[in-house]
């Protein structure tokens, strides 16, 4: 059980294709295929299929959802990663993380809940997966939408 070892894709934190510099304030949704960094200030939700780095002066209030993310800076939020999270000394997470690997460097700051996954196609922040379908409920549903079955 502990001896296995996983074969996932280190992340690529060196290099970026998108910046967003210091003097930078984004308000609304970003999406994008390719890595991002983040040294300014963005309002809103972030959804990428690459990895992230939020640098020392950036700043985030909203979800984030992405493949990697490295945090030097500070995120007011919720963070959906397949693969990693690496909250290093000068970073900070305010909200929950649903993860794969998650490192925290010394002096680093984790205020939430974590869920590890083990599936790298999970991502689990309600805002950016589409909702469900209704349910129809059975006679037999219990307050809260569940319902137990004899099987």
């Amino acid at each position: 059980m502990f001896n296995k070892k996983q074969e996932s894709a280190k992340p690529q934190f060196e290099k970026f294709d998108t910046l967003i510099g210091k003097a930078t304030v984004i308000e609304g949704t970003i999406k994008t295929e390719e890595p991002l960094r983040v040294d300014g200030s963005v309002q809103g939700e972030i959804i990428s299929k690459a990895d992230l780095i939020i640098g020392e002066s950036g700043r985030i209030k909203g979800n984030i959802a992405c493949q990697n993310l490295l945090l030097a800076g500070r995120v007011e939020g919720n963070i959906s990663a397949s693969g990693q999270l690496h909250i290093t000394a000068t970073g900070t997470l305010q909200g929950d993380a649903s993860i794969r690997s998650f490192i925290v460097d010394e002096q680093g700051t984790f205020d939430g809940k974590c869920q590890m996954v083990q599936d790298s196609t999970s991502q689990v922040i309600p805002s950016v997966t589409e909702p469900e379908p209704s349910q129809q409920q059975d006679s037999g549903s219990r307050p809260g939408g569940s319902s137990r079955r004899n099987r």
